[in-house]
């Protein structure tokens, strides 16, 4: 019997051995794929000016597939130069090394497809004789899966190349020559010329309607969001845009870089999708990718219909953010939490200053003229007012509605958010929470310039209008003066027995007869920045702004480690 059970054991360690080496086995190809280069934006001969740089996606295409999965990697063909010469009765050299650069070289091809993932071959024009055309072939070098497989009878993608001593009237993307923007069709094809991990310049010539176009794509909406742009809008206005995408509907997308003076009038922006958005960004900035928001002026309506926190007329979400100098006159509106005038809240450490809103905020809770909260450490509000009307269930103020980091970070008596709102205006025409329960104890509490507040931020200086239209969720409470407040010194807060959530920051009353000029003026605003000539601050055309501190690194994406709201 002993025998028996060796022999059986024997057998099925035998059995599955085979077994195992049989799924070893590398799965055999009996398609043959047919394989060529192709160089996405090739089509043109390149001109670029001494030692800059152009981006070209590189891909893997199949004129026959293969039925199992492959990686392929790319190389330059020196051989091809005189076939490319021959076709075209040209005698073109081949492109120096010193002037290409394979940034990434793999691609992935799954199988059945036609077209694989994207590799990178960066163009410099670096040891070039000027006015002379350099030609490339780059071909398919290996290919990893299968042996079934061979080039097509045209396997090279080829790139001519010529450095030239003047900027092109359309501009090269450089700083020195930025793309010029004209017309709505120029608008649609930035997208176009955008590269990863190199900054374009866009430039606007003149006024731009973009009535025309049905179905705007913002411009840098998916992961990494490494497409960095420079916008000058030159003083100039873009009418009627309107977007309604899935991923951060806005004009950008993702913000990085540097949008500034420009002015949007009659935007619309709509989405049910969950994910935030605004007129000029969903989000701005994230991790260290900077963005920078200067004389940018928004008006038009921003109406979210999905299920995600942080909406604003300007922008969703401000991550690793300056905005300074900017505007938004919107109607924004979101049955969700955190929604602002100018934007729903910060993702990471941002600093927002100079800046109005006007029109009307709708959410359903944290919500303010201003930003619907400031939930992260060390971001500031300063001299900034608001005349919007603003309207949500609880935690509901002039200029943000919940500054006490998030729900999750403690009591506003021990918390320390360090977060700055200084020298603020609520002028707002009305601030009402949205229902009204007599008695009422239970929730988020409201307020003129912040609804609900860790005591220990810095609340300076900050002004509501003297006859604002006020309601609280409940008849127990009402406005009062406070002191200003900072971590050493906590915000004094009237006291009603058993209201949990009872930490409102109402500022000081204005004079009654004072204009909004007069109390901007005594808070000591900057006649560089400011015009105060009529009985409500405007920015100036060339308001002179200080420098911002560069990138601090803060703002996250989801997926990059975003706080989780509700």
């Amino acid at each position: 019997m002993k025998r028996i059970t060796s022999y059986l054991l024997l057998l099925c360690t035998a059995l599955a051995f085979v077994g195992c080496r049989e799924k070893e086995q590398p799965t055999v190809s009996t398609m043959k794929g047919v394989f060529y280069a192709f160089l996405d934006g090739a089509d043109e001969t390149v001109e670029l000016l001494a030692n800059k740089s152009k981006t070209f996606n590189l891909l893997a295409k199949a004129e026959s597939v293969s039925d199992v999965y492959l990686t392929l990697s790319f190389k330059v063909d020196p051989d091809a130069v005189a076939s490319y010469n021959a076709a075209h009765g040209t005698d073109y050299e081949l492109l120096p090394s010193s002037a290409f650069e394979f940034l990434d070289n793999t691609v992935m091809l799954p199988r059945y497809n036609t077209a694989s993932s994207s590799a990178r071959l960066r163009i410099t024009a670096s040891g070039l004789e000027e006015e002379k055309v350099y030609v490339l072939p780059v071909t398919i070098d290996k290919v990893t899966g299968t042996d079934n497989w061979t080039l097509s009878s045209s396997p090279c993608a080829f790139v001519t190349v010529v450095q030239v001593s003047t900027g092109p009237q359309g501009g090269d993307g450089s700083a020195e020559y930025p793309y010029i923007l004209s017309t709505a069709e120029d608008m649609e094809k930035m997208a176009d010329k955008l590269e990863h991990g190199n900054k374009v310049y866009f430039k606007m010539k003149n006024d731009i309607d973009m009535s025309s176009v049905a179905a705007w794509i913002p411009l840098n909406y998916a992961s990494p969001y490494d497409f960095e742009i420079d916008f000058d809008g030159a003083g100039h206005t873009i009418s009627n845009f309107s977007v309604d995408f899935t991923n951060y509907a806005s004009f950008f997308g993702v913000l990085f870089g540097k949008c500034h003076d420009v002015t949007f009038t009659n935007a619309y922006v709509t989405s049910s999708a969950n994910s935030a958005c605004g007129i000029v960004a969903g989000y701005a900035g994230t991790g260290d990718k900077h963005a920078e928001i200067t004389r940018v002026h928004v008006q038009g309506v921003v109406d979210f219909k999905g299920n995600k926190t942080g909406i604003g007329g300007l922008a969703g979400i401000l991550g690793n953010a300056t905005v300074t100098a900017s505007s938004a006159d919107c109607e924004v509106s979101s049955a969700y939490n955190y929604v602002g005038g100018l934007f729903g809240y910060d993702g990471g450490k941002c600093e927002v200053s100079n800046c109005w809103t006007a029109g009307s905020v709708k959410g359903g809770q944290r919500t303010g003229g201003i930003c619907g909260g400031l939930i992260k450490n060390e971001s500031s509000l300063v001299n900034c007012y608001s005349l919007s009307s603003v309207e949500a269930g609880f935690a509901v103020a002039g200029i943000a509605g919940h500054c006490n980091l998030d729900q999750k970070s403690g009591t506003p008596e021990e918390s320390r958010p360090d977060n700055v709102i200084s020298k603020c205006i609520a002028w707002n025409e009305y601030v009402h929470a949205s229902t009204l329960t007599e008695g009422d104890k239970s929730h988020y509490s409201c307020g003129a310039v912040v609804g609900f507040t860790s005591v220990r931020n810095y609340l300076m200086d900050c002004i509501r209008r003297p006859d604002l239209d006020y309601r609280d969720y409940s008849d127990l409470f009402t406005l009062y003066d406070q002191p200003n407040a900072s971590p050493d010194s906590p915000l004094v807060v009237n006291a009603v027995a058993d209201a949990a959530y009872n930490y409102p920051y109402h500022g000081l009353a204005a004079e009654v007869g004072k204009t909004l000029s007069q109390v901007a003026r005594e808070l000591g605003w900057s006649t560089d920045i400011w015009d105060f000539s009529g009985p409500v601050p405007t920015l100036k055309a060339n308001a002179e702004v200080l420098p911002e501190e560069d990138a601090h690194g803060q703002g996250q994406l989801p997926g990059y480690g975003e706080n989780e709201l509700y």
